[in-house]
This record gives C-alpha cells, sequence and structure tokens, in this order.
C-alpha cells in the first residue's frame, strides 16, 4: 500500500462533507470542531466512481483504490500513533451498490476488532436493508446524502441516483437506529444548485422530524475544474452560515419552522435569521434574543441580566437593542 495513496483518498473525500472539518494533509486526518475536537481519518475506499453526478470530480477523472484490509491498517497506524481519534469510512461507486457497501462494512468491522472508538459508516444508494443492519451494529454513526434539497433537482445533476432509493433506504436507517438507540444518523445537502432557503428549510422539517437524523449538513457547492459544473458560481459561505443558524433555531432552540418561514422574502433569508426573528415576532422569551445561545438564555432565566452576561465573557452586542431600558452598548463598558 502506498502511502500517497492513501493521503489521495482522504484528500478526495472533503467532497463528502462532515460538518466543520479542516484537512490536515500532513496527518492525513480531519480535524473537526464541536462540543470537543475530534481527529478524523476520513477517506474514500475509492475515488473510482460509475455515477455521473454533475458536481463531484470522481465521476469525470482516473481514480484510485484500496482494499478494506489496507485502509484499516492505514487507521490503526494512525490511531496507535497518535494522530486520529476516530474514523470515517466512504467510497466511490467503483463496483455494483452492494459490493461497495460489502467493502465499508468490512472496512469497519477490521476496524472494530481493534478500536473500541469512534466509526462513521458511509451509507451508499443500492444498499441492501441487511446490510444498512451490518452497517448500523458496527458503527456509531451511518450516513446516508440525500445530496439536493429540492427532490426534483436530484435528476439534474446526475442520472444514476433515484431520490426514491435514496429516501427508501433512509426509512430503513432510521428504523434500525431507533431500535439500537446506541447509533446517530445524518446526512447532507450541497447549497448553491439552485434550490432556495426555503426549499432547504422545508428539508430540514422533513429530515428531523420524518426521519430522525441527528443533523443535516450543508455544504456549499464548490466548483471543480474538469466537472460538467466548473463554470457555475460557488455558493457564498454568508448563505450557508445562516442556513446553519436557521438550523440551530429548528434543531436545537425549538423555533417553530412555520415562523421561519414567516420571515423569508421571495422565499430566500435577507438576514440574520434571530434579529428577523426578532423584529418581526418580538422577544417573548430569553432564547428569541438575538446573539443569546442556549446556555446564556438559560442563565437569563435564573435572573440574571446582560450586565452579568457581560462580566462572564458573553458577547452582548446583539442583544443589547432589544432588551427595554438597554438600549446603549455604552451602559455595559465599564469605565
Amino acid at each position: 500500500m502506498k502511502l500517497q495513496t492513501i493521503a489521495r483518498l482522504a484528500a478526495e473525500s472533503r467532497f463528502d462533507v462532515c460538518g466543520n472539518c479542516r484537512f490536515n494533509a500532513r496527518s492525513l486526518v480531519y480535524v473537526a470542531k464541536g462540543k470537543r475536537k475530534i481527529r478524523l481519518f476520513k477517506a474514500l475506499l475509492s475515488s473510482k466512481c460509475r455515477f455521473d453526478c454533475t458536481y463531484c470530480p470522481n465521476p469525470w477523472r482516473k481514480g484510485v483504490s484500496v482494499t478494506p484490509e489496507e485502509f484499516a491498517k492505514a487507521f490503526l497506524k494512525l490511531k496507535k500513533l497518535g494522530l486520529a481519534d476516530g474514523v470515517f469510512v466512504s467510497s466511490g461507486m467503483y463496483s455494483d451498490p452492494e459490493k461497495v457497501m460489502e467493502d465499508i462494512i468490512k472496512a469497519g468491522k477490521l476496524i472494530r476488532k481493534e478500536f473500541g472508538g469512534y466509526i462513521h459508516l458511509k451509507i451508499v444508494p443500492g444498499a441492501s436493508r441487511e446490510q444498512i443492519k451490518q452497517a448500523i451494529e458496527v458503527a456509531n454513526r451511518v450516513s446516508i446524502n440525500i445530496e439536493v434539497a429540492k427532490p426534483s433537482m436530484l435528476s439534474e445533476v446526475g442520472s444514476v441516483k433515484s431520490r426514491h432509493d435514496i429516501l427508501r433506504r433512509e426509512r430503513w436507517i432510521s428504523s434500525e437506529v431507533r431500535r439500537l438507540k446506541n447509533v446517530s444518523h445524518t446526512t447532507q445537502i450541497i447549497a448553491g444548485l439552485g434550490e432556495s432557503d426555503a426549499d432547504v428549510i422545508s428539508c430540514m422539517k422533513k429530515q428531523y422530524e420524518e426521519y430522525g437524523v441527528a443533523r443535516l449538513y450543508i455544504s456549499p457547492f464548490t466548483p471543480v475544474k474538469g466537472t460538467p459544473m466548473e463554470n457555475k458560481r460557488r455558493e457564498s459561505g454568508k448563505r450557508v452560515a445562516r442556513l446553519y443558524s436557521v438550523d440551530a433555531l429548528i434543531r436545537l432552540y425549538g423555533f417553530d419552522v412555520n415562523r421561519v418561514m414567516d420571515i423569508l422574502e421571495d422565499s430566500m433569508l435577507k438576514g440574520d435569521p434571530k434579529v428577523l426573528l426578532a423584529e418581526k415576532f418580538g422577544i417573548k422569551k430569553p432564547i428569541d434574543l438575538p446573539g443569546v445561545g442556549l446556555k446564556a438564555a438559560k442563565l437569563m432565566e435564573k435572573g440574571y441580566n446582560l450586565a452579568d452576561l457581560k462580566r462572564m465573557g458573553f458577547n452582548i452586542k446583539k442583544a443589547v437593542p432589544y432588551v427595554e431600558g438597554q438600549k446603549k452598548l455604552l451602559d455595559f463598558i465599564e469605565v
């Protein structure tokens, strides 16, 4: 096994997003920051692909592959060196779906024999229900990408993937995850292919309420040279950040989706969603305040005011104009 091949397969997995990750080419891991920092060895078994997704480079260039044994050996070596905390096994469609899924599961099983930590396995379109069950029994998390927020768009960006096929497998995943309870599943969409913000928010609602996903990740479209979409405009990071803000409002803060839809103009967000909500519906509880997250809101519910929060190190700049009698930022500056 050539290190160069593993490095390429790790780098090429960036087109399959897994949250706020940054690839470290020297250690071959993605560093993800959330509640805690995790170093994830995330790579493809193969970058060869029989699909024809117009935004992805893999179908349009000569790919490389490793065996499940080589993949497992590479991760376990990184783990032994103290360079990786977890692993994400994915792949291009180098063969029929069941063969690809079989190899992903095999890599996961080989790793699980020697590693008790975080394993994420990709579920590919066309995988059997029995394979999905096996993957969930091995992994801590599984995912299948629905790719687009607007169902009718999938056929526009590729002729092979079927929305019906993907959602059917997502229902199987949801059922098996509920059965085992200690496993979670996620999905991903690409923003910037022609969908509206309303399409994305509707998709969020469906994924969280009907399929019970732990997260819906949003990848900004990035044109890649050599693909049919190489000349399409790159999606702005600002738009994706706003959509992630909506995701947090719905998933973490319990905001009503219909209210979020009411702040859209021509089906798009025209500003910070929490500010727009505050201006349209007012402030009824601390969590409604712009710039105030769950931790700060809970403190305010206990009686702490904005001045208290500022002394604790919270940034209260966005919240100040919305609290009666405390409209001047100067009120919070200690002289």
